[in-house]
């Protein structure tokens, strides 16, 4: 009787094994589940952000538009950078871009040059 019952106990203990492998193998880790909720706040927190620089553009715009002028600002994904051009809000011409276009020009042709010398950051 004992004999069985030690078989009995080792199957169902390698069951039990074998289980808890499975469930670890397919279980996403707390570290998964940490960066997941921590990338969500990013969003949500980048997603808070972009309303509150939208509202303040709004009131930007509200407090120059009488002299005929207005802001948009704009990212460039090249440069990697934020930039405003003042517009002519009859025309719809860009008048100017601070930083002038010339510089992020300049900005994305740098980053390229040193894309030449420099494989990766350090």
């Amino acid at each position: 009787m004992n004999i069985n019952m030690n078989r009995v106990d080792g199957n169902i203990s390698d069951t039990v094994r074998s289980v808890e492998l499975g469930i670890k193998k397919n279980a996403p880790s707390l570290s998964d589940n940490s960066a997941n909720i921590n990338e969500l706040k990013a969003q949500k927190f980048l997603k808070e952000q972009q309303e509150e620089l939208e509202k303040q553009a709004k009131k930007l715009n509200e407090s120059i538009a009488s002299t005929g002028k207005e802001l948009k600002f704009k990212y460039s994904d090249e440069a990697e950078e934020l930039y405003v051009e003042i517009i002519d809000s009859r025309t719809k011409e860009v008048l100017t871009s601070l930083p002038p276009e010339f510089l992020i020009e300049l900005s994305v042709k740098m980053k390229e040059m040193i894309g030449m010398f420099f494989d990766k950051k350090i």
